[in-house]
């Protein structure tokens, strides 16, 4: 059964929530958390393999994102006052609705692209059964900084004006290595997924404000700092996933230094694994039934041991 509602989160802002729980005997729960420019519907088709595998499956839409936006202003829009630490917070609400309503079942996590940046910090503060981050990546602390320094700048001038230099520059030379230039190639090298995308009003069309880059950027560079990593519980499982033609990721650069630095760091149980040219969006991919397969496999391997 699919279901819609709101949760109100800490300061009063109401999410939308999208739940699956078509599992008439369920084994446990994974809370989903999307990346920039999407939203919780996107995720329907995974969650119904997940529902399948005895899975109950929970996303939201962000703040500024899909159904929580209720204005045109406010999609693509994230508060600088409220910045990365609503975002975390607005997880944690959601993962308190969860553990209210389904209190016994093992609780994993799915997050995927800037949802993995949020979850990277969050599972530092928060406990889970098992953490599964997909499309994460890491970025070179000058271009970082640069990148916070001219957000800070436009910020200054008028946080709710829209991005376009900003969102250039975030997604500068993503196509440059696909043989199709299609604007979003880089999601997946299915052409249906991308032109999905692009028709979709919550997804392709959005560019997200001074606001919302502020708080995309802030929430990289703290998942990335080295006191976020020794942070993290040292017993938490965490599977990476990436595939070798995701940009975000560095070409399957990223996800092997992310695995080595929580391993530095004390973490026991840290599995990565890429994907022959796969690009950002694993579980829209071509191929996609053996990767939601190999999650699905990791998720029992992990609920048999909590």
């Amino acid at each position: 059964m699919y279901t819609e509602t709101k949760l109100i989160s800490h300061d009063s802002l109401p999410l939308h929530i999208h739940e699956w729980s078509d599992v008439a005997s369920p084994v446990g729960i994974v809370q989903i958390v999307h990346g920039m420019n999407e939203h919780g519907a996107r995720y329907q088709e995974f969650a119904q393999k997940l529902n399948e595998a005895g899975y109950i499956a929970v996303a939201d839409d962000h703040r500024g994102f899909g159904a929580t936006a209720e204005t045109e202003s406010e999609l693509g829009h994230i508060d600088p006052e409220a910045g990365v630490e609503a975002l975390i917070r607005d997880q944690a609400a959601v993962k308190d609705y969860i553990r209210t309503k389904f209190p016994d079942l093992p609780y994993f996590i799915y997050a995927h692209s800037m949802g993995s940046f949020i979850i990277r910090i969050f599972m530092t503060r928060h406990s889970a059964d098992g953490i599964i981050l997909s499309g994460s990546g890491m970025q070179p602390h000058l271009l970082l900084s640069t990148a916070v320094k001219a957000t800070e700048h436009f910020v200054k001038k008028n946080p709710a004006k829209r991005g376009h230099f900003l969102n250039q520059a975030a997604f500068w030379g993503f196509n440059k290595t696909y043989p199709e230039k299609h604007k979003f190639s880089w999601l997946s090298r299915d052409i249906a997924v991308q032109e999905a995308y692009q028709n979709d009003p919550f997804c392709g069309p959005v560019v997200g404000t001074s606001g919302f880059f502020a708080a995309l950027f802030e929430s990289i560079q703290l998942s990335q700092a080295s006191e976020n990593f020794t942070r993290v519980p040292k017993g938490l499982p965490i599977l990476l996933l990436s595939g070798t033609a995701d940009p975000v990721g560095h070409y399957g650069k990223d996800i092997p230094k992310i695995a080595v630095k929580l391993s530095e760091a004390g973490v026991l149980d840290v599995t990565y694994k890429l994907y022959e040219n796969a690009r950002h969006e694993l579980i829209n991919e071509i191929g996609k039934e053996t990767i939601i397969r190999d999650i699905i496999l990791w998720l029992d391997q992990k609920r048999s041991e909590a």
